[in-house]
């Protein structure tokens, strides 16, 4: 009479969990897989197809933010000097802390690795995470990034003056993100 229990209680402990993190109403603009306790994205395996098919991303349940999401936790805004060699301008980007979200998916102490829409990817380990404290922007001057300039979304690291520390995070700080990898 207890096998049935036992045999949904082991079913049960085999799925990911999609516990506290609440569903996105919209869309999905960025995804956190890998390493997260926090999932409400259901797996994916090799053959789903889209982008993330075509960028070869796997996972047994993720983190899933749409902009209602992202928007309603703090915001930080950050200018920076940013654009093709020779044409920069300064930007001011806003979004929540890459600490928060990671937090958030249940990612406290990871190592985060955030994919590009062409595959390009960058490792910002939890220990630059939480002492340069880079956000991931949402917004440019205001306005929502789209698809085709630097959104959906993008790493941004606070400026700083320390050149090697700068040319290090110029390659972690990535842009057109959907996906980032947590090991």
């Amino acid at each position: 009479m207890h096998r049935p229990l036992s045999i949904a209680l082991l079913l049960s402990a085999a799925l990911p969990a999609l516990a506290d993190l609440p569903q996105p109403q919209g869309h999905v603009l960025l995804t956190l897989g890998g390493a997260v306790s926090e999932t409400n994205l259901p797996a994916r395996g090799e053959n789903d197809g889209g982008l993330l098919g075509y960028l070869e991303v796997t996972h047994d349940g993720a983190a899933g933010f749409d902009a209602a999401m992202l928007d309603g936790l703090e915001q930080l805004e950050i200018t920076i000097s940013y654009g093709p060699q020779g044409n920069e301008r300064d930007y001011r980007f806003s979004g929540p802390l890459l600490s928060d979200v990671m937090t958030m998916a249940g990612a406290e102490g990871k190592t985060a690795l955030p994919m590009a829409l062409d595959g390009y990817q960058a490792a910002i380990d939890w220990n630059s995470i939480t002492t340069h404290k880079p956000i991931i922007a949402t917004h440019s001057d205001g306005a929502p990034m789209g698809i085709g300039g630097y959104g959906p979304t993008m790493i941004v690291f606070p400026p700083t003056e320390n050149v090697d520390q700068s040319a290090k995070q110029a390659a972690q700080q990535v842009w057109a993100i959907a996906y980032i990898a947590v090991e």
